[in-house]
């Protein structure tokens, strides 16, 4: 069912019911662009990076065209924050190799604490994407980034305390290589933020402190101040200054940009701990007015409640950018 009140409108407004659930992951067709593409079972196949099609200098029959499918493919970029290699997972929508010249909207979606890049790809990620591009939504690009850090897997997804685990700003700088190596749309208003639990903190995390780059923030079963007792306080210490600026329903008060930004909100109904703290937040965005959702979904704090907040996100997704666009964009010449 149905919580609290939505108050979109344009652009901002949510559309349309969630789309269909889970289907089987079929086998993928092609190898990968920028890294290696899972196989039916799971597995990762090394590709080289630079792999394109290429045109035959002989007289054979071109062998008969293939139809687009999608892929979820694992790639690395040098994270100068971090000073390492990181790995994400991306997946590229049915057309995104037959159609060179066209470019994507981006959604982000973040793992939870003691989670992998592979974690959204096992719920079904993109069986779930390609149905709903079959029933009418626009295709789009989406990333699965690393939130481990120096001292483990648990980050929140935010910059330590003490500046020696900058995980926020890697995903920064992911967004960025995104954009350099992939054909994005390179606005905040088609580039799209969630995630889960500790993930779902960390997208309204991560869009409050950067409006700038994301116009939607999905929080599925997440928490909203950097002193919940979900969060790490290792992470975020002791300056109250530092724990203000890591808590979404303190900067959500404060921040000039927080209306900017349509918050998508769930929480599974065997899950009273987390489905409060999206009601709460909920009634806060309620009170200063801004634009949002909030949807009580079947489950607990697991994959069938995430998944079906993804639904709520994909089709608030699917309903912005169809009426921002007009004909799918193009690379300029």
């Amino acid at each position: 069912m149905r919580v609290g009140t939505q108050t979109a409108s344009g652009l901002r407004r949510a559309f349309g019911a969630a789309f269909a659930g889970l289907l089987a992951i079929s086998l993928l067709a092609h190898g990968p662009v920028l890294g290696q593409a899972h196989d039916g079972d799971g597995a990762v196949d090394e590709v080289p990076l630079a792999e394109r099609d290429r045109t035959a200098e002989s007289s054979t029959p071109a062998p008969p065209s293939q139809p687009a499918v999608s892929r979820i493919v694992a790639g690395t970029f040098h994270s100068q924050a971090m000073q390492m290699e990181r790995t994400f997972e991306i997946y590229l929508p049915p057309s995104y190799e037959q159609a060179p010249d066209r470019t994507y909207p981006v959604l982000y979606l973040l793992h939870g604490d003691d989670g992998h890049i592979t974690d959204w790809a096992a719920m079904g990620l993109r069986a779930k994407v390609d149905q709903a591009i079959t029933s009418g939504a626009p295709e789009l690009i989406v990333v699965m980034p690393d939130g481990s850090g120096h001292f483990g897997d648990e980050t929140d997804w935010a910059n330590r305390w003490d500046g020696s685990d900058p995980v926020e700003d890697q995903v920064m700088e992911l967004v960025s290589f995104v954009d350099q190596n992939y054909r994005t749309v390179r606005d905040a208003s088609t580039r799209f933020i969630g995630g889960l639990s500790s993930g779902g903190f960390g997208s309204l995390n991560l869009a409050l402190h950067h409006p700038d780059l994301f116009s939607t923030a999905m929080s599925f079963s997440g928490f909203i101040a950097a002193n919940d007792r979900e969060a790490d306080p290792g992470i975020f210490g002791t300056d109250p200054a530092h724990i203000e600026r890591n808590s979404p329903a303190a900067v959500v008060t404060s921040h000039a940009g927080a209306g900017d930004i349509y918050y998508v909100l769930s929480g599974g109904q065997n899950d009273p701990y987390f489905r409060r703290r999206m009601a709460e937040f909920s009634a806060q965005l309620d009170r200063l007015g801004i634009a949002h959702e909030f949807h009580v979904v079947p489950g607990g704090h697991d994959g069938t409640a995430w998944v079906a907040g993804l639904d709520f996100g994909l089709a608030h997704v699917a309903g912005q950018i169809r009426a921002m666009s007009g004909p799918p964009s193009r690379l300029s010449e």
